[in-house]
C-alpha cells in the first residue's frame, strides 16, 4: 500500500487577466491549464489566464513570492489577491474526500493535480465575486430602508454606478471563466470525471454560481426598482412645475386686466 502525503494547496486571484502568452510552460500540455512546473521547495505550480495562480506542495509565502514575480503580466490587479486554500492527500485507496474537507487522491498525476488546481482557482472567483455582489447589496440597504419608510432612496447619479459596479464585475467574471462548467482536461481524462464531481460538491461550484445569479437579478430588480421610482418623481415635480408656470402665467394676466 503506497504510503500517504499530505500536500497543502494555495489560489490566489491576482487580477482580472494573466498573461500566460509571456510565461514558460513547464510540464505535460493540459487543457485550459498552464502548469509552470515544480517549485524550488519541492511544490508545483498552475497559472491561469483568467488571472489565477494554484500552488500545490508549497506554503503560502512561497505561494505569495511567486505571485510578485507575475506581477508584470497581470492586467487590471486587484489591490488584494483573493486567497483560497485546501488540503489534498495523496496515497488514497480512491478519489474523494474525508468528513474535514480534505481531498484524497490516488496518485499526483499530473491530471489530478490539475483538476485540482483549476477547481479551487474557481472557487477563489467565486469569492471575489460574492463579495463584490454582497457589497453593493449592502450599499444598497440604505435606499432601501428610506423607501420602507416612505422615501425615496439616493439619488439616479449614486445608484447607476454602484449597480454597474456589481454587473460589470460579474459579467467580466463569466467572460473569463465559467465557474459551473466542466473543466476541459475531462475530454483527455475521462476517468477523472468522478474526481470533478467530488471537487464541485466540496466547494459548491455550481450551487454558489446559481446563488450568485440569484443575486445579480435582485440587484437588477432592485435597480430596476430605484429608477422607476426616481423617474417617476421626476415625472411628477416636472408636471407640477408646469402647472405652477401656467398658474404663474394665469396670475399675472388676471393681475394685468384687474390692474391695468
Amino acid at each position: 500500500m503506497m504510503e500517504s502525503t499530505t500536500l497543502p494547496v494555495h489560489a490566489l486571484l491576482l487580477a482580472e487577466r494573466l498573461d500566460t502568452r509571456a510565461l514558460d510552460r513547464r510540464g505535460p500540455v493540459l487543457p485550459g491549464v498552464l502548469s509552470l512546473g515544480d517549485l524550488p521547495g519541492g511544490g508545483r505550480a498552475f497559472a491561469f489566464r483568467w488571472g489565477a495562480l494554484v500552488t500545490i506542495g508549497a506554503s503560502l509565502q512561497e505561494a505569495e513570492a511567486l505571485a510578485t514575480g507575475l506581477r508584470p503580466h497581470l492586467q487590471d490587479p486587484f489591490d488584494a489577491p483573493v486567497h483560497e486554500a485546501a488540503e489534498i492527500i495523496i496515497g488514497a485507496a480512491e478519489d474523494g474526500a474525508t468528513e474535514a474537507g480534505s481531498i484524497l487522491l490516488r496518485d499526483a498525476s499530473p491530471a489530478r493535480l490539475a483538476l485540482v488546481a483549476k477547481a479551487l482557482a474557481k472557487s477563489a472567483v467565486l469569492t471575489q465575486q460574492e463579495t463584490t455582489l454582497a457589497r453593493t447589496l449592502d450599499r444598497l440597504e440604505a435606499p432601501l430602508e428610506r423607501l420602507r419608510r416612505g422615501r425615496l432612496g439616493m439619488p439616479t447619479r449614486l445608484i447607476v454606478p454602484l449597480i454597474g459596479e456589481a454587473i460589470a464585475a460579474r459579467a467580466r467574471s463569466a467572460a473569463r471563466v465559467d465557474t459551473a462548467a466542466k473543466p476541459d482536461l475531462l475530454w483527455d481524462h475521462p476517468e477523472l470525471t468522478p474526481l470533478h464531481a467530488v471537487l464541485a460538491a466540496e466547494w459548491e461550484l455550481e450551487e454558489r454560481t446559481e446563488v450568485l445569479s440569484g443575486k445579480l437579478e435582485m440587484i437588477r430588480e432592485i435597480s430596476e426598482t430605484l429608477l422607476e421610482l426616481t423617474e417617476t418623481r421626476r415625472s411628477r415635480l416636472l408636471e407640477l412645475a408646469v402647472v405652477l408656470l401656467i398658474a404663474t402665467e394665469v396670475a399675472t394676466t388676471l393681475y394685468g386686466l384687474i390692474m391695468p
